[in-house]
């Protein structure tokens, strides 16, 4: 084969390479589903909880909104009463938490919310939806209050283990953590 042809071979080759890491990169950063309907009033009612019928909510725009993060300011008549921080998070396997496997597409995921006023204290973490056999003990509202004690959280620490829900414990913890950091660096 003559040098044109490697040349153009090879220019070919990093064309479809670069093709393909855009595509990985633009799937990274532009990840951010929006949030179901049913999601949005299930923290509505969550909220409402917390704060009263008359709250309003704005949604953080996309660039402050981080990956599996959905932050939202919440109004109470004209001022800031606090913010819902809906996030996704990882549970046990499909097929039970025996099943090896790392492959992150072989988690199931689950949806949470932690609202906290403007100290950034939390007021309550809550599953909204948690669909798997396995882990559900982490919706139980008693395990949840630890996390209003405040600070940073870790497990068998200041936060309980679960038996049967080790993934799920460890992913809603280190998401209330990555929650109230980020709500940190935003305000």
């Amino acid at each position: 084969m003559s040098g044109t042809g490697l040349d153009n071979m090879n220019k070919n080759s990093i064309n479809i390479l670069c093709f393909i890491c855009l595509i990985a990169i633009s799937a990274k950063i532009g990840y951010h589903d929006p949030l179901p309907d049913y999601l949005i009033n299930k923290m509505n009612r969550a909220a409402i909880k917390i704060w009263g019928k008359n709250i309003n909510f704005s949604k953080k725009t996309h660039s402050e909104s981080i990956s599996d993060h959905h932050i939202f300011k919440i109004n109470l008549a004209d001022s800031l009463a606090g913010y819902a921080i809906v996030s996704r998070a990882l549970g046990c396997k499909i097929g039970g938490c025996s099943v090896e496997n790392t492959k992150e597409s072989s988690f199931e995921e689950f949806y949470y919310i932690t609202l906290v006023n403007t100290n950034h204290k939390i007021q309550q973490v809550k599953v909204l939806e948690y669909t798997s056999d396995y882990g559900y003990q982490i919706a139980n509202k008693g395990w949840l209050k630890q996390f209003q004690q405040g600070g940073k959280f870790t497990v068998n620490e200041n936060i309980d283990a679960i038996s049967g829900a080790t993934i799920s414990v460890n992913s809603i913890t280190q998401g209330v953590n990555d929650q109230l950091n980020l709500l940190t660096k935003l305000h």
